[in-house]
């Protein structure tokens, strides 16, 4: 009894602090959404109602919160995408694909976050996982010739975040985005028509 009357205070309190967590990261991404590469701290802490010091206990500072945010949307766009009723696996990893490249054209902050964040294991292994079972579909399909290996993750991870650096450099023109997914694609076996025909629907949905 000792034991269950110590540890309920502590679920309590578990709970308490995972609800302000979200509190302020749900603050973030309104103001966000509407400052953009402007946030700062007082802006959150005022959005969620709470104090700095509220705020510096979950977070080391601003650019953390950043961090934690660039990573959500980056996973929330590769959910949103997989979940969608998308028969064909390679136009739907071209959606997903596309989405990505998209949202770092319109918010190059963004854009840089997610750069390098995706070196972290923890976000990389979040954002293969929709990309495996995408190949794994298309492979099992016979839409791909390759399926889930590590050698085809990088290979096609490393085109889509190059290019993604390419564009937050201003060294992209505005073909760029088609060409990856064409290429990316191809390295998976589609034909070069098809590519370019999926390339380009992609880059509408």
């Amino acid at each position: 009894m000792a034991q269950d009357a110590a540890a309920e205070p502590k679920t309590r309190g578990y709970r308490k602090r995972e609800k302000t967590r979200a509190q302020l990261i749900d603050a973030g991404e309104r103001v966000l959404a509407r400052k953009g590469e402007a946030l700062t701290v007082s802006d959150v802490v005022a959005e969620a109602d709470v104090s700095n010091g509220t705020f510096y206990n979950y977070f080391r500072d601003r650019e953390e919160l950043v961090e934690v945010l660039a990573e959500q949307l980056l996973l929330s766009l590769a959910a949103t995408a997989a979940a969608e009723p998308i028969e064909d696996p390679a136009l739907r990893f071209a959606v997903a694909s596309a989405r990505v490249l998209k949202r770092a054209e319109e918010d190059p902050s963004w854009g840089r976050v997610v750069v390098r964040l995706v070196e972290r294991p923890e976000v990389h292994d979040g954002v293969t996982q929709y990309l495996r079972e995408d190949l794994a579909a298309g492979h099992a399909s016979g839409r791909f010739e390759t399926g889930p290996d590590d050698a085809t993750l990088d290979q096609v991870m490393g085109l889509l975040w190059m290019t993604m650096r390419r564009m937050l450099n201003g060294k992209a023109g505005p073909e760029t985005p088609r060409l990856a997914l064409e290429r990316a694609l191809r390295a998976l076996g589609v034909s070069s028509e098809e590519a370019s025909s999926i390339s380009r629907e992609a880059l509408t949905l």
